[in-house]
C-alpha cells in the first residue's frame, strides 16, 4: 500500500507509485524511466538504457493493470540513431503517437503508437541549419498536444529557444539577445501556457513568460513569491507544467518542492503542494524529472524509482469524485 502521508501543513496529500522504473522496463536491463505521457487513463513509458553503447529504447503502455511494450529496441535502432531516445521533460501525445526532442543528438523524433514505428522527423542537420548554429537541445523542452516545440537551446555562446512547428518548421522563437536580458544564463526549466513561454530563470530566480504573440518578457513569479512559500535562500527550476485544471506547476529544486499557482491570480494562489518531507516520506525521492497529468492528478517521474500521482487528501464529498475519476489510493504493482 502507499503510505498516506500525515503532514502538518494545509496541504495534506497522498503520493501514488503508479509503477515503478522496473515495472516499465520493457526488456531493457539496465533502463532509465526517461518520461512518460498520458493519453486519457493510458501513461505511455519511454525508457532508455544505461548501459552506454547499447543504443536501446522502448515505449511501454501501462492500462492501470497491465503493461505492453508497444515499441520495441529494434524499432528504435531502426531510426537509425546512434544514441538511446532521451526523451527528457517535454514528451506529448501527439494524435497517436509520442513526440519528442532527443536530448542526446538534438533531433526530433516520433513513434507510432499503433504500430511502434520511431521515425527521426527532424534531424539535428534540419535545425542547425535553419537556426545557423550547431544547437545543444538540452532536456528543458515542451511539446504542445499539437505538436509545436519549444526547445531552450543552451550552446553557451547562442542560448535561446528553438520553435519547431507541427509541420516541422524550424525557426528561433527567441533570439540570443532578448533571451539573455529576459532569461540570464541558466535555464532549469520550460513550459507553454496559452501563448506564453514560461521559462525557469535560475539567473534570475523566477519564472518569466515570453508572449509568442507580442515578443516580450515579463515575470509570472517572482522571486520574492517563491522565496516567501518555501523559505529558501533562493530559488531553483525543474519542469513546468500548465495541466488540464486551469493550474501551474512546477518543481523548485533549491527547497525540493513542488509548487503550485492560478495564472489569473499567482500572488493569492501561489503555494507549496508537496514539501521536500513529504516527498521523503515516500514512496518517491525529492527530485522530480517531468511532470505530467495522470487520472486527474497531477503526476511525476522522478530520478530513481518511477511515476507517480499526487493526490490531495479530499473532503468526502470530494472523494466520491477521485474514485468515479479512476484515482487509487493505493500502490498499483
Amino acid at each position: 500500500m502507499a503510505a498516506a502521508l500525515s503532514v502538518s501543513s494545509a496541504s495534506a496529500i497522498t503520493i501514488v507509485e503508479v509503477f515503478t522504473e522496473a515495472e516499465a522496463a520493457g526488456g531493457i536491463n539496465n533502463p532509465f524511466l526517461d518520461t512518460v505521457v498520458v493519453d486519457g487513463s493510458t501513461a505511455y513509458a519511454v525508457v532508455r538504457d544505461l548501459d552506454g553503447a547499447d543504443d536501446a529504447g522502448v515505449v511501454v503502455a501501462y492500462d492501470g493493470t497491465n503493461f505492453t511494450t508497444v515499441s520495441s529496441v529494434a524499432q528504435w535502432q531502426a531510426t537509425g540513431s546512434t544514441n538511446d531516445p532521451a526523451a527528457g521533460n517535454g514528451a506529448a501525445y501527439v494524435g497517436g503517437v509520442v513526440r519528442f526532442v532527443s536530448s542526446l543528438d538534438n533531433s526530433v523524433y516520433e513513434i507510432d503508437l499503433g504500430t511502434g514505428t520511431a521515425t527521426e522527423v527532424v534531424s539535428a542537420a534540419t535545425i542547425n541549419a535553419a537556426i545557423g548554429s550547431s544547437a545543444s537541445l538540452v532536456a528543458s523542452f515542451e511539446v504542445t498536444s499539437s505538436g509545436q516545440i519549444y526547445a531552450y537551446d543552451a550552446l553557451s555562446a547562442n542560448r535561446q529557444i528553438v520553435s519547431i512547428s507541427p509541420a516541422n518548421a524550424v525557426s528561433i522563437e527567441i533570439p540570443p539577445a532578448d533571451f539573455a536580458t529576459s532569461f540570464g544564463t541558466t535555464v532549469g526549466g520550460v513550459g507553454v501556457l496559452g501563448d506564453t513561454i514560461l521559462v525557469g530563470t535560475n539567473t534570475f530566480d523566477a519564472i518569466v513568460g515570453w508572449d509568442t504573440v507580442n515578443d516580450v518578457a515579463s515575470t509570472v513569479v517572482s522571486t520574492a513569491q517563491i522565496l516567501a512559500v518555501t523559505g529558501a535562500a533562493s530559488a531553483g527550476f525543474g519542469d513546468i507544467f500548465a495541466a488540464p485544471d486551469g493550474l501551474v506547476y512546477f518543481y523548485e529544486s533549491t527547497a525540493d518542492s513542488l509548487l503550485v499557482f492560478d495564472p489569473a491570480d499567482v500572488g493569492g494562489t501561489l503555494s507549496v503542494l508537496v514539501s521536500e518531507a513529504q516527498f521523503l516520506a515516500g514512496p518517491s525521492s525529492d527530485t522530480i524529472n517531468q511532470l505530467a497529468w495522470y487520472n486527474g492528478s497531477i503526476a511525476f517521474t522522478d530520478t530513481s524509482e518511477g511515476f507517480y500521482s499526487v493526490v490531495p487528501e479530499p473532503a468526502s464529498a470530494l472523494a466520491a469524485l477521485l474514485v468515479v475519476g479512476g484515482v487509487s489510493l493505493r500502490r498499483r504493482r
